[in-house]
Parts: structure tokens; sequence; C-alpha cells
């Protein structure tokens, strides 16, 4: 998009819209989990949320110092904030295969002497494939990976990444990259509706817990009125996800509030610069947000979705309703 939706998020005169007037302000997609996102116009609604919405995980190998053995678990900007400085766009241009490609874009530092100085920065590029058939994601090795409790078999499409590309987010450990394949997608049951109510399973690739998140740009407002002396501009993008919601609706789409979303320290990373703020917004967060009943040590901020209906389309602009509330209990991961 050449001109972001989120532009005047920090222009408070349109406070104080009733609900008649709440609609969809900004669209956006994290095809690789926890690294710069894609701002959208619309997006199809597939099984597991926006479409190529969080396809892609970063892994690094833990070594288990008892067993002597190492296995991949996922990473986010919580280990590795400088992550938010990889890139994600759409190119025009099609794969050999006739798919859709995305470009991945990584910073790389020059240095005039490796021991002396660091004289300026240049971005590398790689590109992964969006659209990948089911016979293309079998030519890479299955591998388990670990994203959270759960552990799955996953691609392994390391050789689709640059040598140099840990180095621009300072890996610690072995990096990979994965994707799952469809027949190994995450099946969502905790807070969310069963699928005797909705008629389908819902799934995640690599999203944390629900398909969707969706989160009030005057909750963010609020909050930041409460931090300006730390933080004068706090982005909404940084929360990748009303409070009482249970069922809405999205343009002409209903879809479940299953949960409140709650909150970890990633938001206190600036996704432009990669930096950490050391406390802010979750040290205030804390002091008025730790409202979900089954987690109140941490705070909860946006709320986790699932669709109604299996497929679907969301527009930016979309007027949304709110069809049924109800108390939310949060079951932790």
């Amino acid at each position: 998009m050449e001109e972001s939706n989120l532009r005047d998020q920090y222009d408070y005169t349109a406070q104080g819209e009733g609900p008649d007037s709440w609609k969809v302000l900004s669209l956006w997609i994290f095809p690789i989990k926890s690294c710069h996102g894609i701002e959208l116009k619309e997006s199809r609604v597939v099984s597991t949320g926006l479409e190529h919405d969080r396809q892609y995980t970063f892994a690094e190998k833990r070594f288990n110092s008892e067993t002597g053995k190492g296995g991949w678990v996922f990473i986010t900007q919580r280990q590795y904030p400088a992550l938010a400085r990889v890139t994600t766009q759409f190119k025009t241009q099609k794969d050999r295969a006739g798919g859709r490609v995305l470009e991945v874009g990584y910073p790389v530092k020059t240095w005039l002497n490796r021991w002396i100085s660091m004289i300026g920065e240049t971005r590398k590029t790689f590109e992964l494939p969006l659209e990948a058939s089911e016979e293309e994601l079998a030519s890479y090795p299955l591998e388990p990976v670990r994203i959270w409790k759960d552990v799955v078999m996953a691609c392994n499409m390391t050789v689709l990444v640059p040598s140099d590309f840990a180095q621009s987010f300072g890996a610690q450990y072995p990096i990979a990259l994965f994707r799952l394949p469809p027949s190994h997608f995450r099946e969502v049951f905790r807070c969310s509706p069963r699928k005797a109510e909705i008629r389908y399973q819902p799934v995640i690739a690599f999203a944390d817990a629900c398909p969707i998140h969706l989160i009030n740009l005057a909750s963010v407002r609020d909050l930041n009125s409460r931090i300006e002396g730390s933080i004068p501009k706090l982005d909404v993008i940084r929360f990748r996800p009303n409070d009482s919601w249970n069922r809405i609706l999205l343009g002409d789409k209903e879809y479940y509030t299953s949960c409140r979303k709650v909150r970890c320290k990633m938001p206190n990373v600036d996704q432009d610069t990669g930096a950490r703020h050391p406390a802010e917004p979750y040290s205030t967060m804390r002091k008025y947000r730790c409202i979900g009943e089954g987690n109140k040590l941490n705070p909860c901020l946006g709320m986790q979705v699932v669709p109604a209906a299996e497929m679907g389309v969301i527009r930016v602009g979309d007027s949304m309703r709110v069809l049924e509330t109800r108390e939310h209990y949060y079951i932790d991961q």
C-alpha cells in the first residue's frame, strides 16, 4: 500500500465515536511469525485466519545438556527484538510453479574492519514461495518444531535462507525456517467454539492461539495517554491483538471472540527500529489491564477471534457490530 490506513492513529480527534460507526480501520498479516508485517486493503479468510498469515516461523536449535540432544523451538521478538527489522512484501512476478512470491528483506552491517568499526548498513533480500502446493512442500524434509506446548511436524525450508541472515538479528543458536503443510495445521480448542457449533474445525499454522486477532484503536490510545512520557507515540502494530464481546459481525460475516488476548513484553519492541524499551508499555498495562479471569498475573489487550464460517473476506472499511456479549475465562496454554 502506498499510504497506511494507520497514518492518523495518533490523531485523537476521532475519539468518542459510537458503536454505529465502528469499522475496520487497518488490516495486517505477518507471513513470517514475529517479523514485520504487510498492510492490506482486503484479505480472504481461510481455515487458518487471514490468508498467508503466520505460515512461516524461524526456530533455533536448543540443546538439552542432560540428554545431549537438540530440538527446534520457535523464536519471536521476545528473544530477538531485531526480528522487527526483517521485512516481508509480495512480489508481482510468479515463481517457476506459477505461484506468488514473498520477498524477505534483512539488514546487513558493513564494516570497515570487523574488529574496529561499522561504517554503514545495507539490505539484502531472498524469496519464499507464498502459494506452495502439497507436492512442492513434500520436497522439503519434515522435522519436529516446538511452538508453546505443541510439537508439530513442519517443512524445514532453511535451504532458501542466505547463510548471513541469522547475523541480522543476533541469533545465538543455529537457525532454521519452517512452514506448516496443511495436513499438519494445529487444531484450535481452548476458549473457542467447537466444531459441532460452527460445523468446521478451526486451525492455525504458527499463530499463538487463534486464527485472527482484533484490537480496538481506542484501547491503544488510552494506554498511550498513560505512558506519553516514556513513549510519545505508541504504534498499534506493536500489538498482535471489546472485552466482553462474544459474537460480532464484520462486513457480512460472523466471528466469535473466543477470549481476551493476554500480553507479553513483545509490545515493548519498536517495530521500526527493533529497539526494546526496558519497561513500557508492559509495565503500565500490568497496573490496570490484568483483567482476564483465568490469568490475573498478565495484562490483556485485544481479542482472539475465530471465524464462524471457514471462508470469507475482510475489507478495510467493513462495518463492525456486536451481536452477543458474555464473560470470558482465559485458559492458559
